[in-house]
């Protein structure tokens, strides 16, 4: 395992709340952390009264005396759950990926044997090459969360190409609610590879990402289980880099359910419903 990009496209599905739970809940070994690269975010430190002085800020500081081989551990904060986080893009300018501080995440939390995991919440993503700051193009795998609207579905296809280049083909989608058409409807749509839904459960999720609640509920959860289905996915894909190339839009559907490759008419539906008529190849 190694560094799994996580961002949106359109509006605010629940990206630093996705990548906290995917990282609470990964059952490998390895050291894990969250580590928090959006712009427009720094949603953890005053969620959970985290200072902001500890994490890009004091990293950057000791990488400038020590270099890449700096420690990481000394900066990581820890949410209420225990997950360790890497608080705050600096100057709301994500740490670009080829720097000597990412390096130093590199290095302290995956590892040379690439054990670890970081988890690099980068929020919503921009259009360009810019964005996201190299760590699309350097991760194992990226995950697009998308909620199951036709908005979010219209701007999903339309950066799909851009993403799947980018990325080598390495980017699965994580659809949240799934009510009005499945992840692997719209997947069928963007070639991205389907990880499967999370429900709406913005109680659950809080609880899960370190907010005092009913622990022993959230075990029971759907949420929670279905966090782990999409666990299972980005393992699956990311531990193909280096062995074989990324798994087909029909090979992946396995790592979802058993169920039968769906047809697209609920999402076909949806998005002309928003106003775009899908084109007969599918594209929209």
């Amino acid at each position: 395992m190694s560094v799994v990009p996580i961002f949106s496209v359109a509006g605010a599905p629940g990206v630093t709340s996705v990548a906290c739970l995917l990282a609470s809940t990964w059952d490998q070994s390895g050291p894990v952390a969250v580590i928090e690269c959006d712009p427009s975010g720094g949603d953890l430190a005053p969620r959970f009264g985290l200072s902001t002085t500890i994490g890009w800020p004091s990293l950057i500081s000791a990488v400038r005396r020590t270099g890449s081989s700096t420690p990481v551990a000394p900066h990581l904060q820890h949410l209420p759950g225990g997950l360790p986080v890497l608080i705050g893009a600096v100057g709301g300018t994500p740490m670009a990926a080829d720097t000597p501080e990412a390096e130093a995440v590199r290095n302290g939390i995956v590892g040379a044997d690439g054990h670890g995991l970081a988890v690099i919440d980068l929020g919503r993503l921009p259009h360009g090459p810019e964005a996201g700051a190299g760590w699309l193009e350097s991760g194992s795998c990226a995950v697009l969360v998308a909620r199951d609207d036709p908005a979010a579905a219209v701007r999903v296809r339309s950066r799909a190409a851009e993403l799947l280049e980018r990325t080598g083909g390495r980017v699965g989608l994580v659809l949240v609610g799934g009510t009005a058409f499945s992840c692997r409807e719209l997947a069928d749509l963007t070639d991205l590879v389907p990880m499967g839904e999370l429900p709406f459960d913005p109680a659950s999720a809080a609880v899960a990402t370190g907010a005092s609640g009913a622990g022993r509920r959230l075990e029971r959860s759907h949420l929670l289980a279905s966090v782990r289905r999409v666990g299972d996915a980005v393992s699956a894909l990311a531990g193909t880099v280096g062995e074989v190339p990324a798994p087909s839009l029909s090979d992946a559907w396995h790592l979802v359910d058993a169920g039968h490759r769906p047809t697209v008419g609920a999402v076909r539906s949806a998005l002309e419903r928003f106003g775009r008529r899908p084109r007969v190849d599918g594209a929209v």
